[in-house]
């Protein structure tokens, strides 16, 4: 039995999503959220084979948020602590974007912006974290941040763990390269993570 765990860059995994999937109609399409275990679950065996079962151990999310009262991140703070938080096996972490101050490339006049601090570092610490302590023997990465490499092949080659990745096909090739497997978000699957209308 080898147990199985999913790690979720959220807003890496949500914008390939929304430049994947146009909305239909002016009406985006979401992601079955709920679905996402058994769906990559289910790939598991073209990639790995038939000779394993898979038990589940749990989704970990990882995203960022404007702290700000009144910013438009308030209802995606909802949804990420009182909807994907609340579905069962999954865990929700989430990071304050932190203010950056830089200057437009066009007039080099001072503007403000928000930037994702911590997340990354998070998600690579839970890799290791989990591998370690033996919390699972596949791991499921669903981003196509290439930072991720160096720990990923660490993982496999000195912790002896199978991270598979999960992305699209356009981008992402070199956590691809890094993975172990990957999972492409093709039609057949990606029309089975799609939220009904």
């Amino acid at each position: 039995m080898a147990n199985v765990r999913l790690f979720i860059d959220f807003w890496n995994f949500q914008l390939s999503w929304n430049q994947n999937n146009p909305p239909i109609h002016g009406k985006p399409i979401r992601i079955a959220w709920k679905d996402i275990p058994a769906v990559m679950i289910g790939e598991l065996p073209s990639i790995l084979g038939t000779g394993s079962a898979y038990a589940y151990k749990g989704t970990r999310v990882y995203a960022s948020v404007n702290p700000s009262a009144g910013s438009k991140d308030e209802g995606l703070k909802k949804f990420l602590h009182n909807v994907l938080g609340q579905m069962t096996g999954y865990q929700v972490h989430v990071r304050d974007r932190r203010p950056k101050k830089q200057n437009c490339p066009h007039c080099a006049k001072e503007i403000a912006g928000m930037v994702e601090k911590g997340v990354d570092s998070l998600i690579v610490s839970d890799l290791f974290e989990g591998a370690i302590n033996g919390a699972y023997d596949v791991g499921l990465l669903v981003s196509n941040d290439s930072d991720f490499a160096p720990a990923v092949q660490t993982i496999q080659d000195r912790l002896n763990k199978q991270i598979i990745h999960v992305g699209f096909k356009y981008g992402g090739n070199e956590i691809r390269s890094a993975c172990w497997g990957h999972i492409l978000l093709d039609d057949a699957v990606r029309a089975k993570l799609r939220e009904p209308a």
